[in-house]
């Protein structure tokens, strides 16, 4: 009798091993998915999925990387605040990309609704007012407004507005 009931209580550990594993795995895909680089690889996905542009130079490209997590970023924080129904971000981020002026530097990307806010720095003033042309000349917003100012560096910092088309 005492082999059975060693057999039943193995069996019943490895059961118990077995479910607390299948359990904890479970645990770990959820803290996983609930992180803010896997919600932010599956905005990114879902983005170049959309319309194909040029994806791998934007990923081997440390700049384009770079940019492309910061806007993963804010497309992430607009999901979360409810800011806007996303829509064209493909074409939104391509837009921002091809403007951007060698000397230029983007810190930030954040909507206000469906407003897109760009926050960055410039070696000089000329690079700033040529990203801005550039954004200005793709027709892709309504309208694009922005400001800047001259740090005590001689750098240019700058915000610019990028209103989405009605």
């Amino acid at each position: 009798m005492r082999p059975v009931r060693d057999c039943a209580v193995a069996l019943l550990l490895t059961a118990v091993m077995s479910l607390s594993g299948i359990f904890l795995s479970g645990r770990a895909l959820s803290s996983v998915q609930n992180s803010a680089i896997y919600r932010q690889s599956q905005i990114i996905g879902s983005v170049f999925s959309q319309q194909d542009v040029g994806f791998t130079d934007i990923v081997t490209n440390p700049t384009g990387r770079g940019l492309l997590l910061k806007f993963a970023e804010a497309l992430a924080n607009a999901y979360v605040n409810f800011e806007l129904i996303p829509y064209n971000e493909v074409r939104t981020f391509t837009v921002v990309y091809q403007s951007l002026a060698p000397a230029v530097e983007i810190e930030n990307f954040a909507y206000q609704r469906r407003d897109l806010i760009i926050t960055g720095s410039a070696v000089h003033e000329n690079g700033y007012l040529e990203f801005l042309h550039s954004l200005r000349s793709q027709g892709h917003f309504g309208q694009v407004t922005g400001s800047f100012h001259t740090t005590a560096e001689s750098y240019v910092r700058f915000e610019i507005k990028c209103a989405a088309a009605v």
